[in-house]
């Protein structure tokens, strides 16, 4: 028996299906070659949530462990006890590099207080918002999450701070400070 040509449809559909498929797969993998997904180690050293829960104190106590280097992109800064605990790190010979999202810096500001200390310290001349909130110690700590360096936040907000240790992490948030940095004034 024949079959008519509404019972060749579903065959021809699968054909097509299938061809489709196969072309989608075979250009996919051309005009997007597979990314490459790299693992990484790292250790947890701690995950922290304002209002009161410890974010500003984990600032500290990872600027007082430096031994090297802090490099820190951060939208808002006007805690004074933070920018207390980077001109002693500097005191000690710690490296310290700031760069600050230039339409924070206002007369709350730690900007001017660390420029005139000696602190490395520049505005981030990006059309955009420089909206991280980073610091990198010694090329192996990162601190990061939502959590500006402000009394709002820390009293206030909703935020939040992860630490996480690892050189390969930390190399990837270097590169992206050292961007940053080169082209800010």
């Amino acid at each position: 028996m024949m079959k008519s040509k509404k019972d060749k449809v579903p065959i021809i559909c699968a054909f097509f299906f299938i061809v489709g498929l196969i072309t989608g797969i075979a250009v996919g993998s051309i005009l997007f070659p597979t990314i490459e997904t790299r693992y990484v180690s790292l250790d947890f050293h701690g995950v922290f949530f304002s209002p009161d829960g410890g974010c500003k104190d984990a600032v500290i106590s990872w600027i007082n462990k430096a031994n090297s280097t802090i490099h820190i992109l951060i939208y808002s800064f006007t805690l004074d006890d933070v920018s207390n605990a980077l001109i002693e790190a500097t005191d000690r010979g710690v490296d310290v590099k700031i760069v600050f999202d230039s339409s924070q810096i206002s007369q709350y500001s730690e900007y001017d207080r660390l420029n005139d200390a000696g602190i490395d310290v520049k505005k981030d001349t990006n059309s955009a918002l420089m909206h991280n909130k980073v610091m990198i110690v010694d090329e192996k700590i990162i601190l990061t999450g939502s959590f500006n360096w402000s009394q709002n936040a820390e009293e206030r907000n909703n935020e939040n701070l992860i630490v996480i240790e690892s050189v390969e992490v930390s190399s990837i948030f270097e590169e992206e400070f050292e961007k940053i940095w080169i082209v800010s004034e």
